[in-house]
């Protein structure tokens, strides 16, 4: 699940097969439709779900926060985010409306 926001999707493209859902708003609140969609991916608190940002830094947050708060098992998270990928030499595709 990539969180960024559509900004950042156009800047740097996104990982292929992504579902995309924007968590957090321009000055740091949680974005109102992160939950329902989110949500909407997940079956049961076991759910695999991998998060990716632009370095790892919200997803850090989100994902404990989902794994202490709200109590899912399954949540990982790309260290360093869509940066680390492209520096690994991982391919992104380009975001489109």
């Amino acid at each position: 699940v990539d969180i960024r926001r559509p900004e950042e999707w156009v800047e740097t493209g996104v990982i292929e097969g992504a579902e995309l859902i924007t968590a957090f708003t321009a000055d740091g609140g949680l974005h109102p439709e992160f939950q329902p969609k989110f949500f909407a991916l997940v079956q049961d608190p076991s759910t695999p779900i991998m998060l990716y940002c632009r370095t790892g830094n919200r997803t850090g947050m989100l994902g404990d926060a989902l794994l202490n708060q709200v109590g899912l098992t399954n949540i990982s998270h790309l260290t360093d985010g869509i940066v680390g990928w492209s520096a690994a030499g991982f391919e992104t595709q380009t975001y489109t409306e």
